[in-house]
């Protein structure tokens, strides 16, 4: 074995025994951080929101819509503005928008707006996206869109499916 094997096979096990031994016997100790993959029995995470977009074709058929394919988003990103819409969070803004400044004064104020004042604009702005990718004949284009709001309470691995609310904008 040539002394460059040597230095290569010392410089491996250098780098391969410690994280071998952190992912065995240690968690989270820098600089060999382990990463959790799985969460203790009974250390369930806080609960959370989720939404699941849906439309009604013209055929009368209930599709579901994935927006990350309607505007190349990343992922998480498009249910993070989701979340922010439901939210009211844009009306949160040091400068508002016209738009929204003039609904914040019609409404009485940021208390008195019901949740997803925008969401209308958002639903109408993804169906439109979705229809202009088929003909103007297909029965696949939707007539409708829904957002639908669903809870998980955490605490268990179950009852994923509380339904909270809905909304709905014809197209």
């Amino acid at each position: 074995m040539t002394r460059l094997h040597v230095k290569y096979t010392l410089l491996t096990l250098a780098i391969f025994l410690p994280l071998l031994w952190a992912f065995l016997a240690v968690r989270n100790v820098y600089p060999f951080a382990a990463w959790n993959v799985m969460m203790a029995g009974g250390a369930f995470e806080r609960g959370r929101s989720y939404w699941m977009l849906r439309g009604e074709t013209v055929s009368g058929e209930s599709v579901d819509v994935r927006p990350i394919e309607l505007t190349n988003a990343m992922y998480s990103r498009t249910w993070t503005m989701v979340n922010a819409t439901v939210g009211n969070q844009s009306f949160k803004l040091a400068n508002l928008h016209p738009a929204n400044a003039e609904l914040l004064r019609q409404s009485g104020g940021i208390d008195h707006l019901q949740p997803g004042a925008r969401l209308p604009d958002l639903l109408r702005a993804w169906g439109n996206l979705y229809n202009e990718r088929l003909p103007a004949s297909s029965p696949q284009r939707l007539k409708a869109i829904r957002l639908d709001m669903y809870r998980w309470e955490g605490g268990s691995y179950a009852n994923y499916d509380k339904f909270i609310e809905s909304w709905r904008e014809e197209l």
